[in-house]
Parts: structure tokens; sequence; C-alpha cells
């Protein structure tokens, strides 16, 4: 699927949540998933929503698995290990 699809989808929801009053600044590096999950989080409770699984899983399929899942990642959203030795289990 072309990124013009992807980007009329990712409108659309930023349209319907920011009357939530979300600035463009919160939604700009969620996924696809993500923005389902908040329209459905704060607009689900009124009833003109489709069901959430079979919503996401049509998503999916037509925008693909990296389109609708893949978000762009920032450098405070990383996990990272550190090499701090594990403390050790004390029996008791």
């Amino acid at each position: 699927m072309d990124t013009n699809s992807v980007e009329k989808v990712r409108q659309t929801l930023y349209d319907r949540l920011l009357r939530f009053n979300l600035t463009p600044e919160q939604l700009e590096d969620k996924s696809l998933f993500q923005l389902v999950n908040l329209v459905y989080l704060f607009a689900g409770h009124l009833n003109y929503l489709g069901c959430f699984t079979t919503t996401c899983r049509t998503m999916e399929e037509i925008l693909g698995e990296q389109g609708f899942y893949s978000r762009i990642e920032k450098p405070e959203h990383i996990v990272r290990e550190e090499n701090e030795p594990k403390p050790k289990q004390v029996v008791h």
C-alpha cells in the first residue's frame, strides 16, 4: 500500500483525536495502531465505532503490518539496558 493511503488514514485519525483537546505534538510519533486505540478510548462509548478487533485486523490487511504498527522512534522512547550487575538473590 502506498504511503499516501497511510497518511490519509493518519490525518483522519488526527482530525478525530484533535477534537478531544490533544495536540498534534502528542500524536505525531504514534503508530496507526496507537491512534486507533486512542479513538476507541475516547469515543468508543458513543456506539458509532465498529468492533475494535475487526477494525484493527482490516486496517492491518489493507495497510500492511509495517504501515499499521510502525511508529517514529524518539530517543526518549527507546529502552536501553544498562550493563549494571544484577543484585544477587537472597534466600531467607
